[in-house]
């Protein structure tokens, strides 16, 4: 998909095999800044394998990954979030913490000597932990959850949990956020706290990815749809064009026509 200005996040010629099958086939595309984007596909076409080689929990076999025209294919998952490559899993643990701590955990990535340091370090250096508690704050308010900043976070409900987890990444100030199926078991009034949050982030120039199976959600929040299946892409453009797709419809309900 064209765009006028250059991409934030390049993907190009990316594949990934797991013995005799190629889980991501050659892929192409790039995201632009301050766009959100939703990778779809059915079960087993790439997409979480994608998400990882992008956030560098994978390495793929070949192509190159970059960020703001540089190439981090080589980077540990901790550098790419130094960078400002954050990401969101469905699953967060933290045991025993406040909100508000699990929150400024995200913080790592920018601060000189890390959480705990930051919030054992003698009276000199209270000015980062400040700092740190100001932007845990602030993403918390963000995604509407500083209202439960002192409970202890393993005793949020599911669609909390998510929300924390989405308050953390964005502790790390990034400009590029990766969500891997942040709807899955949701109820309906979660979802729509979640839309709400994906929306505004957008509305801030937040750029965005989120690999999704929930075709209304992805059709609610997503400016542009990438389809993958069997490791490559098969259709990539605006929602309604995708939706009419008929290599789409193929790859969903096994033919041309719904």
């Amino acid at each position: 998909m064209a765009g006028q200005s250059a991409p934030t996040l390049g993907i190009e010629a990316v594949s990934k095999r797991f013995g005799a099958v190629r889980a991501v086939d050659d892929v192409s595309f790039g995201i632009e800044r301050g766009s959100l984007a939703c990778l779809i596909g059915p079960n087993g076409a790439g997409k979480s394998t994608l998400l990882h080689c992008i956030a560098g929990f994978l390495s793929p076999d070949g192509g190159r990954i970059s960020l703001d025209g540089q190439d981090v294919a080589g980077w540990s998952p901790h550098k790419r979030a130094r960078a400002g490559l954050a990401t969101v899993f469905q699953v967060m643990r933290a045991p025993h913490l406040d909100v508000l701590s699990a929150t400024m955990i995200g913080c790592h990535a920018w601060t000189r000597t890390g959480f705990v340091s930051g919030i054992l370090r003698p009276p000199w250096q209270w000015r980062e932990e400040r700092r740190i508690r100001e932007e845990a704050w602030r993403a918390l308010e963000l995604v509407g959850l500083a209202h439960r900043a002192r409970d202890t976070a393993d005793a949020l409900p599911l669609g909390q949990l998510r929300l924390l987890s989405v308050a953390r990444v964005l502790a790390q100030r990034p400009s590029v956020l990766l969500l891997d199926e942040p709807v899955a078991g949701l109820r309906a009034g979660e979802k729509s706290q979640l839309r709400k949050v994906f929306r505004d982030l957008r509305a801030r120039g937040l750029t965005q990815i989120i690999v999704e199976h929930d075709m209304q959600f992805v059709g609610s929040v997503a400016e542009r749809i990438i389809v993958l299946d069997r490791g490559r892409v098969i259709a990539d453009g605006p929602p309604a064009e995708v939706r009419h797709d008929e290599a789409v419809i193929t790859a969903y309900l096994g033919t041309a026509t719904l």
